[in-house]
């Protein structure tokens, strides 16, 4: 099934791809039909008159193909140096933060006298 699916799928694109030519027939001023990739016919389907420039029918000619969305890569890159802009004059007046007026204050929840344990301890390593 997969391969039936990839098959038309393929034969699709190569259609679309590859374009497709129709001929439009105007007899008269007025549509007269449409074939694809043109005819040879030297006289008119509808009132049978031979076609020739000028006369009463006429046929359209277009090719219709979609536009390449899967073109090359192109780079566009600037080997040229930009110019730098440097400032001449520097700012007047420097502008530093306020140092702080008050110390903060570190306050500790924990409990009263508490002294971690130490590293053989917390880590399960007895030795005897």
């Amino acid at each position: 099934m997969k391969n039936f699916a990839l098959s038309i799928l393929t034969l699709l694109y190569l259609t679309v791809s590859s374009g497709i030519a129709m001929e439009i027939h105007y007899c008269m001023g007025e549509y007269a039909g449409t074939e694809l990739y043109g005819s040879n016919k030297e006289t008119c389907g509808v009132c049978g008159m031979k076609e020739k420039k000028g006369g009463c029918c006429e046929d359209d000619h277009k090719f219709y193909k979609l536009e390449d969305s899967h073109k090359k890569a192109v780079s566009n890159i600037d080997f040229t140096i930009a110019e730098a802009i440097v400032a001449k004059t520097f700012s007047k007046y420097t502008w530093n933060l306020p140092e702080p007026t008050e110390k903060p204050i570190v306050q500790s929840n924990s409990p009263p006298g508490f002294t971690p344990l130490p590293a053989r301890i917390f880590h399960g390593v007895f030795r005897i």
